[in-house]
């Protein structure tokens, strides 16, 4: 099941393509390399165990996968496709770096070299996974499974065309121009241990190409029932009139969110206010601030917020058939290889144009995925006029069993817009008997006039988000001894 979850993940566009490892155990002598389907032949140095990790030979695994590779002194480079590994010798500390973006990386264990035949050694997982490739290991057999991935997507496309999937990407940069009112409802419930929990959130904002935005948005809920099963559970006391207060507030007069910010420049905006947080002690009209390039830089990520978000925005077929690939198993010798060629090929066939089946002026494709007696299907419909798409909508289900628990769950997703920007969607997911989720979403895109406001009005207090003790005054919450 857990592989199924990550195939699900990757459906949802919420992953991103990375490779599985195991902690590897295994005598020298035993370990094979496997690359693409077939086994990797060492001359004069042969893989190694250190540290419950597989180490290959640098240089002998990475010129079979197409890169060029420098030593100089105690640092070592290997470079595929615009794409440089940086590694140092006896450090855990590495970087990759693509174009101006340096990203970078922490191994668990350091290349080193080895004494009796001077070569040096890199971590397997690490040194696959650079280079967009997935890595597993056949505890039976003792063999480390690489799949160069690029090369899998790029043999699967040929002959392929995706103008559907282009006329989609076009289509959604409508709104990415120009000022845009827009307005949301997402009306349901959440059941927790069968107690029922109505909530009911509205939104309405506006953008202003794509990037400048103003929202506002309230969220009643009713968690009546589950503190009372909490108190029957527990044996608490009754609520005081002042808790009762709260949760009167919250069911009727709700929470209110405002976000404003620029995405361009990073900076982002947010208050929170409602009688529950007025209660609370919350001090009305304050704004929490949050710089993304700042952010960025105290994560370690040495790149620039507007470029990164301009990669976010230019996502293409290639980069979505990519998704699907985070939740495939490659570790068998035997299926691995043929495993993820077999998704990649699925995927492909899918989205692209061939798949695409014609009604009237809707044009649709479905994905199904299985495994055992679990399954999953994304579908895309298409509403197309004078060859340019006019509105879509997008469905996922699923039903999968954990292996451990025995827990069965069942999910749904639907969202699309019409012609007429009115968007519909619905949200359910159901895992009895511990929670349920239903929400139904309405809403719709207006062209707008007025640009909307990017930072907070004049005279509000603003806390930067990145000051804990600023932050922690600000909510009422003393500092720990």
């Amino acid at each position: 099941m857990k592989k199924f979850t990550r195939w699900l993940t990757a459906l949802g566009l919420t992953a991103a393509l990375v490779g599985c490892g195991a902690a590897l155990a295994a005598e020298e002598s035993a370990i094979t390399v496997q690359l693409g389907g077939q086994s990797l032949v060492f001359t004069d140095a042969t893989p190694q165990v250190r540290d419950q990790r597989t180490f290959l030979p640098f240089r002998a695994v990475f010129e079979a996968m197409g890169a060029e590779v420098k030593s100089e002194g105690s640092v070592i480079t290997a470079t595929r496709d615009g794409k440089t590994l940086t590694m140092t010798l006896n450090e855990t500390a590495a970087t990759l770096t693509e174009g101006e973006w340096i990203t970078p990386i922490t191994m668990d264990v350091a290349p080193y070299v080895d004494n009796a035949t001077w070569r040096t050694y890199v971590p397997v997982r690490f040194a696959a996974q650079a280079f967009d490739c997935a890595v597993g290991w056949d505890q039976q057999t003792a063999t480390a499974v690489i799949v160069d991935t690029d090369k899998v997507v790029e043999k699967a496309l040929e002959g392929k065309s995706f103008t559907y999937l282009e006329r989609l990407v076009e289509y959604s940069k409508r709104y990415d121009e120009g000022i845009w009112n827009t307005d949301m409802t997402m009306d349901g419930s959440v059941t927790a241990l069968g107690a029922n929990m109505p909530m009911k959130i509205t939104a309405t904002g506006v953008t202003a190409d794509a990037a400048k935005l103003e929202m506002d948005m309230r969220m009643t809920m009713d968690v009546t029932q589950l503190l009372t099963l909490a108190q029957q559970i527990g044996g608490g006391a009754e609520l005081s009139p002042e808790e009762r207060a709260m949760l009167d507030a919250l069911k009727e007069d709700g929470l209110g969110i405002g976000i404003r910010g620029d995405l361009e420049t990073g900076k982002l905006y947010m208050t929170m206010s409602g009688k529950v947080l007025e209660d609370a002690g919350m001090p009305a009209d304050t704004w929490f601030s949050m710089d993304m390039n700042a952010a960025m830089a105290q994560s370690g990520l040495d790149m620039d917020w507007g470029e990164y978000l301009a990669t976010l925005r230019n996502v293409d077929y290639v980069a979505l058939i990519k998704t699907a690939l985070s939740g495939t198993d490659v570790n068998s010798a035997e299926t691995g290889y043929t495993g993820l060629r077999t998704v990649v090929e699925t995927v492909v066939n899918t989205l692209s144009d061939e798949a695409f089946v014609k009604d009237g002026d809707t044009y649709t494709t479905t994905l199904e995925l299985s495994e055992g007696a679990n399954a999953a299907e994304v579908s895309f419909a298409l509403t197309m006029k004078q060859d340019a798409v006019v509105g879509y909508a997008m469905g996922m289900s699923a039903a999968f069993t954990d292996e451990d628990s025995g827990t069965a769950m069942t999910m749904g997703l639907t969202m699309g817009i019409d012609e007429k920007d009115q968007m519909a969607g619905s949200l359910t997911m159901d895992m009895a008997p511990m929670m349920a989720m239903e929400l139904n979403i309405s809403g719709s895109y207006q062209k707008g006039s007025t640009a909307p406001a990017t930072e907070p009005p004049a005279g509000a207090t603003v806390i930067d988000l990145m000051d804990p003790e600023g932050v922690n005054k600000a909510l009422g919450i003393m500092p720990l001894e």
